[in-house]
């Protein structure tokens, strides 16, 4: 019987399950990993947050890529929802917490169809702490002090914790600074007149403000972020633009790129069109043109473009948008460009010295800011290079995986999502997914990719 091991049991390891129960024809078992216990929905999308909203339409989520409409069906079978016309319920951004249920009944679905078909699946809520994959045709986990071989294993850690900011690894425990914005432990803290410090300025920051909200905060709200980037809606929902798509080459370089989506844009706003279908026209071809990208381009990608492209890419919902906005214009939010120079504790509190721009046109200016909360809300650690203990860090270091390109997830071969060792070398045994193949494909989080993936590495375990 063939063995296999998940390490990570959220969104992207429970796809791939999912797919293995699908696609296998002869008994296996599965023993799926996950340190928070929270398998098939994740820590992503918990009924605790029903402010907390998808920023994708639910007409384009479904967990199955051979049912694209499989989540607007499932809706439309919910009371809540029966009596919505199915074009809207398609163009709706829905609470993460309803895309929760819809994975957990799947999940429950896809448990019962193993035990129908006699496979083995094993929950097993524990960390895994250690990697030996010197042996090629039996990769070994250690968890709970025992090691473990398995026939195939596949990677899907998910996100980590974000990087600690200048000055704060040294304050990691100060009771005044969050370094887990996904957890709702820090909200036990709150006051309706507390001082919040916001770092970062993206979704992660649109979640906590209303996190902040529902519970009760009155004061304004400061963000941070190095370049003060306002958020953008979803405007133009279903617009396509083929005759920018047909333009699109099958090669080129980030400069060609760059002129034909500048070129692009001029002409879509002369017509009073904002260009975010410019973006999503973009969308299915950006694996391709970060593959092509020489390392050069990666880098300078990365330093001068990252920031545009994500402020572009990942949109809110216009609704959420609109509010906002209003806390903006109610002083609710302050939206700063710039970054903290230095902190230092005074109690409970932290006193951050802020150089900052409120508006990208104004001069820089410094001042200090005495907070109860200072939110780390810049992204996830993207270089396990960074994370000392991590099982994939040891993994690395030991040169039995490499990391990514600049850094990014680990090494793989992207025809296979198998991972790669220091010496270049493919792992015929271990598979990555999601977010561990942001360096190699740099679109690799959303659930349109984890889903397409998990069905890639569900078939080439089983082809063994």
């Amino acid at each position: 019987m063939q063995k296999i091991a998940i390490v990570g049991g959220g969104l992207a390891g429970a796809a791939v399950a999912m797919q293995l129960i699908k696609q296998a024809v002869k008994p296996l078992s599965l023993v799926i990993f996950d340190q928070s216990g929270q398998f098939g929905r994740g820590l992503a999308y918990q009924p605790r947050q029903v402010a907390h909203l998808l920023n994708v339409a639910a007409g384009k989520m479904s967990l199955d890529p051979a049912l694209p409409e499989d989540f607007l069906q499932w809706l439309q079978q919910q009371p809540q929802f029966a009596g919505d016309e199915r074009a809207l319920l398609a163009q709706a951004y829905l609470p993460r917490a309803v895309f929760g249920d819809y994975v957990a009944q799947r999940w429950q679905e896809a448990m019962a169809l193993a035990a129908q078909k006699g496979l083995q699946v094993s929950l097993r809520p524990v960390t895994v702490t250690a990697l030996d994959l010197a042996d090629r045709t039996a990769p070994r986990l250690q968890s709970a002090g025992q090691w473990q071989s398995y026939h195939q294993l596949v990677l899907a850690c998910g996100n980590e914790l974000p990087r600690h900011p200048t000055g704060f690894a040294a304050l990691c425990d100060h009771p005044a600074y969050v370094h887990n914005p996904w957890s709702d432990a820090w909200l036990k803290k709150l006051k309706p007149d507390s001082q919040v410090v916001i770092l970062g300025n993206g979704l992660t920051m649109v979640d906590t403000l209303l996190s902040l909200r529902a519970a009760g905060l009155k004061t304004p709200v400061l963000s941070v972020s190095p370049h003060g980037y306002g958020m953008l809606p979803h405007r133009h929902p279903g617009l396509q633009l083929n005759q920018f798509s047909q333009a699109l080459p099958q090669q080129a370089s980030l400069r060609q790129l760059l002129r034909l989506f500048n070129r692009a844009r001029h002409q879509v706003r002369r017509l009073g069109v904002s260009a975010e279908p410019l973006i999503d026209a973009l969308r299915p071809h950006t694996q391709r043109y970060w593959q092509q990208f020489s390392g050069a381009e990666k880098t300078l990608f990365m330093r001068r473009l990252r920031h545009l492209w994500g402020v572009a890419r990942h949109r809110v919902p216009l609704h959420l948008h609109d509010q906002l906005q209003q806390q903006r214009l109610h002083g609710l939010l302050e939206v700063h460009a710039g970054k903290v120079l230095s902190v230092c504790p005074a109690g409970e509190q932290l006193i951050l010295q802020i150089n900052s721009r409120v508006h990208r046109d104004m001069p820089v200016h410094e001042f200090d800011y005495k907070a109860d909360l200072v939110l780390n809300c810049t992204g996830p650690e993207q270089d396990y290079r960074n994370l000392p203990g991590h099982l994939l860090q040891q993994a690395i270091a030991t040169g039995a995986l490499a990391a990514g390109p600049l850094g990014l997830g680990l090494a793989a071969d992207v025809a296979s999502l198998r991972v790669k060792n220091a010496a270049g070398a493919v792992k015929p045994t271990v598979y990555a997914i999601g977010s561990l193949l942001r360096g190699e494909l740099w679109e690799s989080t959303a659930l349109h990719e984890i889903r397409q993936q998990a069905q890639q590495i569900a078939a080439g375990i089983l082809a063994h």
